[in-house]
């Protein structure tokens, strides 16, 4: 058993990574544990983040980048609504440029109104995704 804890803590210096499996958390359960997840509390092990700013679309409705969701982010996503070919402004699995942007999606939108984006382990406590 020594030898075994032994192991375990050279690994964790020597790597900087957790030495067992299954001790890094994984809050919404898609296989991307937290601190790499840029969605930690809805399910999306595509990791799509169409806009690049560390924020997954299914956390994402702050187009603008302010940290905040607002009518300006509104207006950006009323042009797109109802058509295709805008990941942007996708919130519902699967995000492609084939799918249409639809109610389901304005249901996320309208959920995150006023308020900010995120919670994305990969860019903890910035703007983009808090």
């Amino acid at each position: 058993m020594r030898l075994s804890v032994f192991a375990a803590m050279f690994a964790l210096v020597l790597w900087g990574t957790p030495a067992f499996a299954g001790t890094a958390p994984d809050t919404d359960g898609d296989g991307v544990v937290d601190s790499a997840d840029n969605c930690s509390i809805k399910i999306n092990p595509a990791q799509d983040d169409t806009d690049g700013d560390k924020c997954g679309n299914l956390c994402d409705a702050d187009y603008n980048q302010n940290g905040l969701v607002t009518i300006a982010d509104f207006g950006q996503f009323s042009i797109v609504f109802g058509t295709t070919g805008h990941p942007l402004q996708q919130h519902v699995e699967p995000i492609s440029s084939g799918a249409i942007v639809n109610v389901a999606d304005f249901g996320y939108f309208s959920s995150v109104f006023g308020g900010g984006t995120g919670p994305s382990g990969t860019t903890p406590g910035t703007t983009a995704c808090p």
